[in-house]
């Protein structure tokens, strides 16, 4: 995987969306649209007493249908989620990887840093170094 400058950068941005939305959908799911139905026995008011089933909704079609509309949102806002997680992990193993082969300590430090979101100016600052070089340093492992 070629990674390029975008990608570290929203590396750390979109594992903080991926949080956000894990939280919204345990929020949907706790408040779950309420629909209910059931079955009641009961018998024959009358003489012979026979055993009877009846099915009791709660809800009218429409709450069924609205019900039916929130459960297929909250499935494929999972599936959304799961494709999120499984690219945050390749581009965090594809990053951790390109760090653990760069050569130079200074260049790890750097795309270290570029991982936890620094910029190149606070990358420059701690590392005493210009913010050109920064820029040069990078432009080895990762592409515009």
């Amino acid at each position: 995987m070629k990674i390029t400058r975008k990608d570290i950068a929203n590396y750390k941005l979109l594992k903080v969306l991926l949080e956000k939305d894990q939280k919204k959908l345990e929020r949907y799911v706790a408040n779950q649209p309420s629909a209910y139905s059931g079955k009641v026995y009961g018998s024959n008011p009358g003489f012979p007493y026979q055993p009877r089933g009846f099915t009791v909704t709660g809800c009218s079609d429409f709450e069924i249908a609205q019900l039916k509309d929130w459960e297929q949102k909250c499935r494929e806002m999972e599936v959304k989620i799961q494709d999120d997680i499984r690219r945050l992990n390749e581009l965090e193993l594809a990053i951790d990887t390109m760090i653990a082969n760069a050569k130079d300590v200074e260049d790890k430090a750097i795309l270290e840093y570029t991982k936890d979101g620094l910029s190149q100016y606070e990358i420059a600052d701690i590392l005493c170094m210009e913010r050109s070089t920064i820029s040069k340093r990078l432009s080895k492992y990762v592409s515009q």
